[in-house]
């Protein structure tokens, strides 16, 4: 059976109220600065901030070293 309604999505979220966040720091291993262990993102609409880990079992790295800002290689 085809549907002509709009999707679920459109019709509970208008865009405008979208807030998306930006990520503004960045923790990555000490040791290997390539590996980054988790990311800071701030959303635009509240200012609120929320830290997304991609360690294993998703919680806070015992060491990490805290990046704001990238310098060109």
């Amino acid at each position: 059976m085809t549907s002509t309604e709009a999707p679920a999505l459109e019709r509970t979220i208008p865009p405008s109220e979208f807030d998306v966040g930006t990520p503004v720091e960045w923790m990555v291993d000490p040791d290997r600065r390539e590996t980054i262990l988790g990311v800071t993102y701030e959303f635009s609409r509240t200012g609120e901030r929320k830290t997304v880990w991609y360690t294993p079992n998703k919680r806070r790295a015992k060491g990490a070293l805290v990046v704001t800002d990238f310098a060109p290689a």
